[in-house]
């Protein structure tokens, strides 16, 4: 496959990614608002926080059309323009967006927090409520905000990353370096012909490992516990541990999905590099999942969740039922008359 078929894969998995996101989290947001959701307490604020994010990270994207691309073994994160502006604006903009990457998993990590304190200890979810929330999303958002500003400072242009950027971009995409931006997430440095690990960068990248880490050991443990839990739970009501069970489902396929399409893809972006491996334009597979994830995330919600489920479905139930009773009295009426016949 040429390199440059990834322009119109990417911007496919764009397009589709767009669509779906725009649709599934418009949708999740309606449903949560004008659905009496009382049985959900602050999770229903905490989904809405999570379904305006996925709106916002999608819209970037877009605006971004983002290719990943390593080569001499350096992770370009590359941003086509679509209009003219600075390259310190493109930095920003760049950084903002690996910042969303960062913002997104780590709300996934405070979806699972609210599910083990509601099964396991629903004492704390006070912790949640009123200034407790705000916290949260704060939170969540320097955490992003910190991934991001990693990314701004910590691995800035060089001669040797600037050189094989524009390699990169006229051999393998055709596309004209004034319109690309990058962020270079380069390991190694050159001196006297001689390479070193360059400390500013590992830095960054122990950074962002530790965020990656503390994430997905937040949602292993929490998502364990909450397992445990509810399967020993006899004490509470049918209808709260069904309620807790859909939600614990619709987890447990969210676990699966980020795992899938950003967890283990973005891992493999930062170990090849570091062991010598120039995958090349393959670094492009995790830019099409990524565009993906924030559509297919509310699609589950709406479909293990029994009420939003049912919500959906009611004017195809409601508009099949109808047909089958015409239908039907049809077929009496033509039954009738041709008795009388």
């Amino acid at each position: 496959m040429s390199d440059r078929h990834w322009l119109d894969i990417t911007t496919y998995s764009d397009h589709i990614g767009f669509t779906i996101s725009t649709i599934a989290n418009f949708v999740l947001i309606l449903l949560l608002v004008f659905r009496p959701t009382k049985s959900y307490g602050s999770y229903k604020y905490l989904m809405i926080t999570f379904c305006v994010f996925s709106l916002f990270y999608t819209s970037i994207e877009t605006f971004l059309r983002p290719l990943i691309h390593i080569y001499d073994n350096t992770i370009f994160v590359i941003q086509r323009k679509r209009f003219q502006y600075s390259e310190g604006t493109a930095r920003a903009i760049s950084s903002t967006y690996c910042g969303c990457y960062a913002m997104s998993f780590t709300l996934f990590a405070v979806h699972f927090v609210y599910r083990y304190y509601a099964a396991c200890k629903p004492d704390n979810l006070r912790y949640f409520q009123g200034c407790y929330f705000v916290a949260w999303v704060f939170g969540a958002m320097a955490v992003a905000a910190s991934w991001g500003f990693a990314a701004f400072i910590l691995y800035p242009e060089t001669e040797r990353t600037r050189t094989a950027l524009i390699h990169v971009i006229q051999t393998s995409y055709e596309l004209d370096p004034e319109w690309v931006g990058n962020v270079p997430y380069s390991y190694w440095r050159t001196e006297n012909g001689v390479e070193y690990l360059n400390p500013r960068n590992v830095i960054g990248i122990f950074q962002h490992g530790v965020i990656m880490i503390l994430s997905f050991g937040t949602v292993f443990y929490c998502g364990f516990n909450t397992y445990k839990t509810l399967n020993g739970s006899l004490g509470v009501s049918e209808k709260t541990k069904e309620m807790h069970t859909q939600l614990f489902k619709a987890l447990v396929l969210q676990t699966i999905i980020p795992t899938t399409l950003m967890y283990i893809p973005t891992t493999m972006l930062f170990v090849t590099p570091f062991v010598g491996l120039n995958i090349g334009c393959y670094g492009n597979i995790t830019t099409a999942t990524v565009h993906l994830y924030p559509g297919i995330d509310p699609v589950v919600l709406i479909f293990i969740i029994r009420d939003f489920r049912q919500t959906i479905l009611r004017p195809f139930r409601c508009f099949y039922r109808s047909n089958s009773v015409e239908n039907t009295a049809t077929i009496r009426q033509y039954q009738q008359s041709s008795s009388k016949g």
